[in-house]
């Protein structure tokens, strides 16, 4: 990622740990959760859905604070997709950089431009360690750029031996729905405007950027979810200052982002026409 990307994520992380209000490579996004296994969240909880859409990529099975022993059965329901195609990741996230252990591609069943259900079976080897904190990561990308379009992560325990414990994934809803701009949409004028609609989380702070042609955040800013408390739905609104040169094809990208190793628990995009 480039560095002025880096530098965008470190400042409002920073704001982040002080109470206050990256597009990653296709191939391995990297997702957080806190390194004791104690501490795991337990499944999201159930809270009122009024205006949010269904998931775009819904992962039904395993839900957050599954614990997976050596393989994971992996369920959901997704939109569309670019050739109706997912890619399914097992992420370790105690080593850095965080160790993909497992990752296939899935189809969609379903005709092309429908929505439909998926399903992925994938097995994972902890070498020596008897467990870890882990992330079963389900995400559609980008055919202009290969970037990631859409990404669900739940956060999970990974072991080698052991009970195994399935938690589903009760909440259907989208946890990040941008409403504005729309697709294709013109930004200009150096400020981007962003509205929509996501699931409350830490702080009930995300990230949203703008992201031009090369994959660089040309503008980013913190915004707060106006939801009653941590879980809850609830509308954002933002006013993102960029800095472009050259018009082209660019991208909106809303990010979930976990406080304890700054990456991402939840991400939505979309695509637009930027200029300066």
């Amino acid at each position: 990622m480039k560095t002025t990307h880096l530098a965008i994520t470190a400042l409002v992380l920073g704001a982040l740990a002080c109470g206050s209000a990256q597009p990653t490579p296709a191939v391995e996004p990297t997702i957080s959760l806190p390194t004791s296994t104690s501490s795991l969240p337990p499944a999201t909880p159930t809270a009122p859905t009024t205006g949010a859409p269904p998931e775009a990529i819904l992962v039904s099975t395993p839900g957050n604070g599954s614990r997976l022993v050596g393989a994971v059965h992996v369920e959901g329901e997704a939109d569309p997709t670019f050739e109706q195609t997912l890619v399914v990741q097992v992420t370790a996230l105690d080593v850095e950089p965080f160790a993909v252990l497992a990752q296939q591609s899935v189809m969609i069943g379903a005709d092309v431009g429908q929505r439909g259900p998926f399903v992925a079976d994938l097995t994972f080897d902890l070498g020596d360690v008897a467990e870890r904190p882990g992330a079963v990561n389900v995400f559609s990308v980008s055919p202009r750029d290969g970037a990631i379009a859409h990404l669900a992560s739940m956060q999970v325990t990974l072991a080698a031996a052991g009970e195994e414990t399935i938690r589903v994934n009760d909440h259907p809803s989208e946890r990040i729905a941008i409403f504005a701009p729309l697709a294709s949409g013109l930004i200009s004028g150096g400020t981007a405007h962003i509205e929509g609609f996501a699931l409350a989380s830490f702080e009930q702070t995300l990230l949203v950027e703008i992201v031009d042609v090369d994959g660089t955040v040309v503008g980013a800013a913190p915004v707060t979810v106006q939801a009653p408390d941590v879980g809850f739905p609830g509308s954002f609104a933002v006013d993102v200052p960029y800095s472009l040169t050259t018009a082209g094809p660019g991208r909106v990208v809303v990010r979930d982002i976990s406080p304890a190793f700054g990456q991402d628990l939840h991400l939505a995009s979309v695509e637009v026409d930027l200029e300066p």
